[in-house]
């Protein structure tokens, strides 16, 4: 493993999958520093990561953690998912699934459907799932077309995936180039596939999408993964472009860091039993601020979910990258801690909830073009790198 040097000022298509996101321009115009991780002091817990003032919280939650060593040789990691409870695949963007090796160097390629999609804007392969026994994948990603394609492969027991075996299970015509989410869950009872899908893009929801119970763009749509043939149902809406969700496996409960428009990004967290019926406010709501005032009465007749956690673009902060809760026995940790990040900053951070009430705020230090931060089988968390590259999550102990 070694540490990174790169230069100063990103390329507009490295840039471009998350600002296009949430909206702000002079995407070409932001830099990087160049030591590419740089730590921060967690030793003070702050109200907002601009405010330096020291704010009374409970004694309990803590946590000991820090960056580890960048580790190089991936092409645009963008999402990290656990097999069979014993290994660990990322998802590059170009088309290719990998193994994740212990050291977090890249290995065996696994799947490549590098002919299938195209890495431009926010498209590309975005999202990876397994059956709860590992036979079954199931992937997310914008075909030659810009059309989001859900599919289904049959995996070997040396975790290669049969090709031959893809079948088509939903197709979403995409209006624009952005937006377009990309996640895939299946829920812990195998019952469950989720596609987590965003508003459609351009700026604004300017076709009102997101709320529309017409349409399956800005929404959780469930899917049978035992159906070659599944209709897709419509769980939840109000999503404009959901980055990256788990579920704690310690709480049952849904994460889900959400893009903002303009001003605010934000994290939802849900019991998973409690999803369906449910909106999380886009566009009628940009965090827990009135936008399309027009949607009010659509999102009025859905259950609310409010935002555990919302931050405006200030110091750099522009586009929320989800999300794990520590859950490793590596990690000293009291009280559940939530890992995301902000590509346009970089920096890593972790929030303390108690159930929906927040109990802290560390920031960890900084990864450039920070995509995802997820969990591998052994429960380590990694902060997935646009650039190139991949960063542990390790004890500060």
């Amino acid at each position: 493993m070694k540490r990174s040097k790169r230069s100063n000022v990103l390329g507009s298509a490295v840039i471009s999958l998350a600002l296009a996101a949430c909206g702000s321009s002079g995407a070409d115009d932001v830099t990087v520093d160049p030591s590419v991780v740089i730590p921060i002091d967690t030793a003070v817990s702050v109200t907002d990561p601009r405010d330096t003032t020291v704010v009374s919280i409970p004694a309990t939650p803590s946590l000991l953690a820090t960056l580890g060593t960048p580790v190089e040789g991936w092409n645009q990691p963008v999402d990290l998912v656990v097999w069979r409870a014993t290994e660990t695949h990322v998802v590059e963007r170009p088309g290719v699934v990998r193994r994740l090796n212990d050291d977090g160097t890249p290995g065996a390629v696994l799947l490549d459907i590098s002919d299938a999609t195209k890495a431009e804007g926010e498209r590309g392969l975005l999202g990876l799932a397994y059956s709860l026994d590992g036979t079954r994948a199931f992937v997310n990603y914008t075909d030659l077309a810009g059309s989001t394609i859900v599919a289904r492969f049959d995996v070997r027991a040396d975790g290669t995936f049969d090709v031959a075996s893809r079948r088509q299970l939903l197709e979403i015509a995409q209006p624009y180039p952005n937006h377009n989410g990309g996640d895939l869950l299946v829920t812990p009872d195998g019952a469950d596939l989720l596609v987590f899908t965003g508003d459609g893009g351009a700026g604004g929801d300017p076709d009102r999408y997101a709320l529309d119970p017409t349409s399956l763009l800005g929404k959780i749509v469930r899917l049978d993964p035992t159906s070659d043939a599944p209709e897709p149902e419509i769980w939840s809406v109000g999503l404009r472009n959901p980055w990256r969700v788990s579920v704690d496996p310690t709480t049952n409960r849904l994460w889900i860091a959400d893009v903002g428009q303009n001003d605010v990004e934000e994290i939802n967290v849900v019991a998973l039993t409690d999803v369906q019926g449910t909106s999380f406010g886009w566009s009628a709501y940009e965090g827990k601020r009135p936008y399309n005032v027009d949607q009010l009465e659509r999102h009025s007749e859905y259950r609310s979910i409010e935002p555990v956690l919302e931050y405006e673009h200030e110091d750099g902060d522009c586009s929320v990258s989800g999300g794990t809760v520590v859950r490793s026995n590596d990690i000293a940790a009291v009280g559940d801690w939530y890992l995301f990040s902000d590509f346009c900053s970089g920096v890593v951070r972790a929030l303390c909830v108690d159930g929906t009430t927040k109990c802290g705020l560390l920031a960890l230090g900084k990864v450039p073009s920070s995509v995802g931060v997820l969990s591998d089988h052994t429960g380590r968390p990694w902060i997935l790198s646009l650039d190139g590259f991949v960063v542990p999550v390790v004890s500060d102990r």
